[in-house]
């Protein structure tokens, strides 16, 4: 995982997401550190949790789309929050909270999400049109398929697999960016 992490950094990568679903509080801060440790500054670091994280040097915290985001307002406003989402409807609440951004999915097929709701890229051009925060897809994004994403209205994308599955992640990553234009 650091090595995919620190691959994708030099790639081009201009956010990292931790998430740890099943980390305890401890693990959490000390693989967050770790990363921290590692991007030097380079790479905004968010850490994924249904309540703010508060470690020195990380950007923010990114929600479940579970997550009531009403309670925006007591947090520190010295931090970017994001939050999943998979409807129109979830977005536009999300952007009344003042969320900073919203990643959105599943998009394509996806080997972490196999389950998912396949939404295409439809679901980027809805939210894009309704919402003025960055739109970031995620789900089944690849290098062939990457700027469909952002030509539907996306500022950005996520991915896991397409640089976590290969042996060289720094080439997946650098790929990925090559193929959104960055």
């Amino acid at each position: 995982m650091i090595a995919s992490i620190q691959a994708a950094i030099d790639g081009g990568v201009n956010m990292v997401q931790i998430r740890q679903k099943d980390a305890n509080y401890e693990e959490l801060i000390n693989f967050t550190n770790m990363v921290l440790k590692l991007v030097k500054n380079t790479t905004l670091i968010m850490v994924n949790s249904e309540t703010p994280i508060n470690i020195h040097g990380i950007a923010g915290t990114h929600f479940p789309e579970k997550t009531d985001s009403k309670t925006l307002y007591s947090w520190p406003q010295n931090k970017i929050y994001g939050q999943s989402v998979h409807s129109v409807i979830s977005a536009k609440i999300a952007e009344i909270n003042k969320i900073n951004y919203v990643i959105a999915g599943t998009i394509f097929p996806s080997s972490s999400h196999p389950k998912g709701l396949i939404s295409g890229t439809k679901l980027i051009r809805d939210i894009s049109k309704e919402i003025s925060i960055p739109v970031i897809g995620i789900g089944g994004i690849t290098q062939n398929n990457a700027m469909q994403v952002i030509e539907s209205g996306a500022s950005g994308i996520a991915v896991i697999s397409s640089i976590s599955k290969y042996k060289d992640t720094y080439k997946a990553s650098k790929l990925l960016a090559d193929a959104i234009g960055i």
